[in-house]
């Protein structure tokens, strides 16, 4: 069974490594939701990478929170702050089934 963490419409699913060849993005934002809102990050290492219409990257989490203005535990300031687990994650964006098709989660 795969693990996963959903914040929103990003998906974090846990993988043991990193794919080689991956390049250091120097940006704290994994992808701006479909109403402007900004998903971003303060903690941890972003890779993008679009492998698919689902995947887009790798994320190395160390002490990370995230930050987005509709999803979270905690309200800091606008945003609110949701917790991720130390690892390794493929960034996926999420999919629900409607009418027996896979569409991507707009939130």
């Amino acid at each position: 069974m795969t693990q996963a963490y959903r914040h929103g419409e990003i998906a974090f699913e846990v993988i043991k490594e990193l794919p080689a060849g991956l390049i250091k993005e120097d940006s704290k934002e994994f992808l701006k939701g479909s109403h402007g809102h900004d998903h971003t990050f303060d903690k941890g290492e972003l890779y993008y990478k679009e492998e698919d219409e689902n995947i887009f990257g790798y994320f190395v989490a160390k002490n990370t929170k995230l930050y987005h203005e509709e999803h979270g535990d905690k309200k800091v300031g606008k945003l609110k702050e949701a917790k991720l687990p130390n690892g390794i994650y493929r960034l996926r964006r999420s999919v629900e089934v409607v009418n027996d098709q896979l569409k991507q989660i707009i939130d």
